[in-house]
């Protein structure tokens, strides 16, 4: 790594993780987990406050932290380096805190693990019921690092900028979206994908990534002063949605259908992909919260121009369900991960034992297209024409900081 990108990285990793550029985190959403392991992931050392832990706080680089949901409380067990239990503790809520830039990796035992920078927090989740509740309070810039990283694996300059723009627009325009839950976004699509550091780990994306998120510090995209709903997709398919079209209702900022030559050549221009019929069924079911039947038919409304759906009817007997495309995506994603129906704009067939989707595009096809972007990067154009063309009348302004 250059001097100018450790530098950047340094900036990064060093800004204050309070006040109005925090950001709160639920970590694991889709994994609902009951035990976690915590250790130090860079950096010397961490602060631990936990009620009832006897001793100090301190924990020190090799040592692991074992917290595990008993009832409506946490048993909290800290392992020294050499394996031997060192303190223990029952408590409501544990806050852990590393010392400087350092960061705190998070191990759901066999499923998945997440470094982190910021102050984790767990506790036995809502009104004590669990699973457990596992929340991050980072910087926005640091976490807007970390989403660029996860949304792209390909290193424009130009296109890195863009996307850090809308980012950090989507963060802005949506501040406490689950603030009735206690924290202001999940980590998965629902907001934005955030993996924490692992996408930043990358010797020669991290610099690139971090120098783009630096050069566009504080810019969001405005419309009449206020920041709009800054939406991006993985790729738009030559053609974008709407928020409306997606999800219904509107917004401050008049989005419109663009039509994108740039994403011509990605691999999600178009697409087919195949599933168990009983495994979407049982997924449907779960979501509608009713058995579905082997037999049972799905039926998309759909425009016949562009091929986006509007909604999809599901038959099975005398029984009727019909759900928006959004919904169906969402009941299937869920279950069956988000590779089986791409985006809202699809065909669905039955082949025996087997449903076939056909589509174009990938995640909600609003807003800047992250395929068309690296290729108007690519082409020569700046960060700023790229914005102008996936949200024409948008400005590009600076946060104010009070």
């Amino acid at each position: 790594m250059n001097v100018l990108g450790a530098l950047i990285l340094l900036f990064l990793a060093a800004s204050p993780v309070h006040g109005q550029d925090a950001v709160r985190i639920s970590l694991f959403s889709l994994f609902k987990p009951e035990t976690l392991q915590v250790r130090i992931g860079s950096g010397e050392g961490a602060a631990l406050d936990a009620s009832g832990l006897a001793g100090s706080g301190a924990i020190a680089r090799g040592e692991l932290i074992r917290i595990r949901l008993s009832g409506n409380r946490l048993n909290l067990v800290v392992v020294n380096s050499h394996g031997g239990i060192r303190q223990t503790a029952t408590t409501d809520i544990a806050r852990i805190e590393p010392e400087g830039p350092g960061t705190i990796e998070l191990i759901l035992p066999g499923k998945i693990k997440r470094a982190v920078r910021g102050v984790v927090s767990i506790d036995a989740g809502d009104a004590g019921r669990g699973p457990l509740r596992v929340l991050l309070t980072t910087d926005r810039e640091s976490a807007v690092a970390s989403v660029v990283a996860a949304a792209t694996n390909r290193r424009e300059p130009q296109a890195l900028m863009a996307i850090a723009v809308a980012a950090r627009t989507f963060m802005l325009s949506h501040s406490g979206r689950h603030s009735s839950e206690g924290f202001d976004f999940c980590d998965t699509t629902h907001c934005q994908f955030y993996r924490g550091e692992q996408d930043l780990s990358d010797g020669t994306a991290s610099p690139t990534v971090a120098n783009a998120v630096a050069r566009t510090s504080g810019q969001v995209l405005s419309f009449e002063g206020r920041p709009v709903e800054g939406y991006y997709t993985a790729a738009c398919g030559g053609l974008s949605a709407t928020p409306a079209m997606v999800w219904g209702g509107g917004g401050g900022y008049p989005y419109r259908r663009i039509a994108c030559r740039w994403c011509r050549q990605s691999r999600f221009s178009r697409w087919e992909r195949s599933a168990d019929a009983r495994r979407i069924l049982d997924s449907l079911s779960a979501f509608i919260e009713s058995k579905l039947s082997s037999a049972a038919e799905l039926i998309a409304d759909f425009d016949e121009m562009s091929g986006f759906v509007q909604s999809i009817t599901v038959l099975d007997g005398s029984k009727r369900v019909v759900l928006s495309a959004d919904a169906f995506r969402r009941a299937i994603g869920l279950k069956l991960g988000w590779n089986t129906v791409l985006s809202p704009t699809f065909t669905v067939e039955r082949r025996g034992p087997r449903f076939i989707f056909r589509g174009r595009g990938f995640g909600s096809q609003v807003g800047l297209c992250e395929e068309g972007a690296v290729a108007q990067a690519a082409a020569g154009r700046s960060y700023r024409e790229i914005l102008s063309f996936y949200y024409p009348g948008a400005d590009v302004s600076e946060l104010a900081h009070e």
